[in-house]
C-alpha cells in the first residue's frame, strides 16, 4: 500500500523540553486519516513541522515519496494544502483577493475559477464576505474561508489542524461532505481534531498521541473490532492515562 507520509524517529524539542520524542507514523494513501490526544500532546507541533512552518530536531520525513529537505520543499508543497489553528490569511486582504492569491501561487488556471470561487463561498455562506478583509471576519468564517482556498489548491495531501473549531454545525457537516469527496478523488487528508465524535465518524486510520509520542494506531479492521464493545471516546481514555485523577477529588461538589 502507498503512503502519503512516512515519519520515523521525528524529535522536537523547545529549550530542551521534549514535545515530540522518537515519533514513528505512517498514513497510507488515498485516506482520511485522524490524529487525536489530549492538550499539549503535539499534534499542532507535528502539524507545523509537516508543512514547513516549524523545524526538528532529529528524524526524517518522506511526503508523497519525496523526502522532506530544502531540495525537495518546494516540489513538496505544490501538492500540499493545510487549514492550521488559527488560520493564516492575509489580513488587509479581501477575501476574495485571498482566495485568488492562494490559487496563483499554486498557479491553478484561472479559466473557470471565479466560479468554483462562488459556488464555494455560497456553500458555505460566506458570500457576503467576498469584499471584506480577513481581518474583519469572524473565528469560524476565517476557518471556513483558508478550507475553501486549501481546496481550490486541488491537493494531493491536505493537513487540517482542528478544522472543525468555532465553525458551526451546518457547517461542520458540509466540511465533511467535501473532505469524503476529496477522498474519492484520491486526496489524503490528515485530521486534528478535539471533537471525537466527527473524527470517529468520518476518519479511516486513526492515531493516539500523547506525549510526544503515538500509543496506538488504529486502522480499520482493528477499529471496527474495538468499537463492538466500546465507542472511540472509551478507546481513547483507556490509552491515555488521566494521572490518577478520580472523581473523589470532586466530593465537595
Amino acid at each position: 500500500m502507498e503512503r502519503a507520509l512516512i515519519i520515523e524517529k521525528l524529535t522536537k524539542a523547545y529549550d530542551k523540553e521534549p514535545v515530540l520524542t522518537e515519533l514513528d507514523l505512517e498514513v497510507p494513501t488515498g485516506t482520511i486519516f485522524g490524529l487525536i490526544g489530549p492538550n499539549g500532546a503535539g499534534k499542532s507541533t507535528l502539524i507545523g513541522i509537516l508543512t514547513g512552518l516549524l523545524d526538528y530536531n532529529q528524524g526524517s520525513i518522506v511526503i508523497n515519496g519525496l523526502s522532506y529537505n530544502s531540495s525537495n520543499e518546494i516540489e513538496i508543497k505544490k501538492d500540499v494544502a493545510s487549514v492550521l489553528q488559527p488560520p493564516l490569511l492575509f489580513e488587509n486582504f479581501t477575501s476574495h483577493e485571498f482566495v485568488t492569491y492562494v490559487c496563483e501561487m499554486y498557479s491553478i488556471p484561472a479559466h473557470g475559477l471565479n466560479k468554483k470561487i462562488e459556488s464555494l463561498f455560497d456553500y458555505f455562506e460566506i458570500t457576503e464576505f467576498m469584499h471584506v478583509k480577513t481581518k474583519q471576519l469572524s473565528s469560524g468564517s476565517r476557518k471556513k474561508l483558508a478550507f475553501c482556498a486549501a481546496i481550490l489548491t486541488e491537493p494531493k495531501l491536505l493537513f487540517l489542524d482542528e478544522p472543525f473549531e468555532s465553525v458551526d454545525v451546518i457547517s461542520i457537516g458540509r466540511m465533511k461532505n467535501v473532505i469524503r469527496r476529496l477522498k474519492q478523488k484520491g486526496t489524503t487528508i490528515f485530521i486534528t481534531s478535539h471533537i471525537l465524535e466527527v473524527v470517529e465518524n468520518l476518519c479511516d486510520d486513526i492515531a493516539i498521541l500523547h506525549k510526544g509520542k503515538i500509543l496506538a494506531y488504529l486502522d480499520s479492521a482493528t477499529r471496527k473490532e474495538l468499537e463492538k464493545n466500546s465507542n472511540l471516546s472509551e478507546i481513547f481514555e483507556q490509552y491515555v492515562e488521566s494521572g490518577g485523577r478520580s472523581d473523589d477529588m470532586l466530593s465537595w461538589l
